[in-house]
């Protein structure tokens, strides 16, 4: 582990700041954008949304450039976009490991946690390509950037490889800040980290992100709701638990053949 004085960026009580820089700057470009443009305009439908993505997304990008002013180049942890062994075949899988981890989180939706946000996603749900543009895109490249480019990789310099793993996947789902949607974020976000400590790669973090939220909205809007997309599943029943047992099949067999896959690469503890 790095001496005190050469400590990447983040600690771990620096990655728990940096949750809190992102309260506080989206709170504060919803001061600047949200309340003034909502009283001058009296906004609905697709301004009101557009208005809220401006927000949301707006608070990665400011909290992104606060943490790295604060923080100095020094510090700041610096990625390849695609890692050395990011093989097209560690892409091409990701059309069965997307469906099979998703049918694998669903049974969180039985523990009846609270949905804060259930009105929000059906206000998007109106909106489909904004939703997929936010979503699957946007969302996703600076989600990663933050959690997996940064934060992540910064933890894996200064700790244990589980560790920063679970560290970040903690903050991930806490980001969420919706009970329903944060414990099957953390569980996403497990995933994605270990994939990013096996591969380095942001672009293939990135891809399974997107992936996962685009067929996640898929599956809300062919439920004809946006509450979750567990809505589309009969949660419970026997086709539905024999169906998730198909897919954790699938994904166990996924991550043993990754983690042969990518057995020879160095991890990235071990390599700064």
């Amino acid at each position: 582990m790095p001496t005190p004085s050469v400590l990447s960026y983040p600690t771990i009580k620096e990655s728990w700041a940096a949750l809190g820089w992102f309260i506080l700057c989206t709170i504060g470009i919803a001061l600047v954008v949200l309340v003034p443009l909502g009283a001058l305009l009296h906004q609905q439908g697709l301004a009101k949304q557009l208005t809220a993505a401006m927000v949301s997304e707006g608070g990665l990008v400011l909290t992104i450039w606060w943490l790295y002013r604060r923080t100095g180049a020094a510090r700041w942890p610096h990625f390849a976009w695609r890692g050395p062994r990011a093989s097209w075949k560690l892409y091409a899988w990701l059309l069965a490991l997307v469906p099979a981890q998703l049918l694998v989180r669903t049974p969180v939706a039985l523990l009846s946690l609270p949905n804060w946000t259930g009105k929000t996603l059906h206000d998007w749900a109106n909106y489909p390509v904004l939703a997929f543009g936010i979503g699957s895109i946007v969302g996703p490249l600076l989600e990663e950037y933050l959690f997996r480019g940064v934060l992540l990789r910064g933890l894996l310099r200064n700790y244990s490889p589980w560790v920063a793993i679970w560290q970040s996947a903690l903050l991930f789902g806490v980001f969420h800040m919706n009970p329903s949607q944060s414990l099957s974020a953390m569980l996403l976000g497990l995933l994605l980290g270990w994939l990013y400590y096996r591969t380095q790669s942001l672009a293939l973090c990135v891809s399974l992100h997107a992936l996962n939220n685009a067929l996640a909205f898929f599956m809300m809007r062919q439920a004809g709701t946006a509450h979750d997309p567990e809505v589309a599943i009969q949660l419970g029943t026997a086709n539905y638990w024999a169906v998730v047992g198909i897919a954790a099949v699938v994904l166990a067999g996924y991550l043993w053949w990754f983690q042969r896959f990518t057995s020879t690469t160095s991890s990235l503890a071990a390599t700064v």
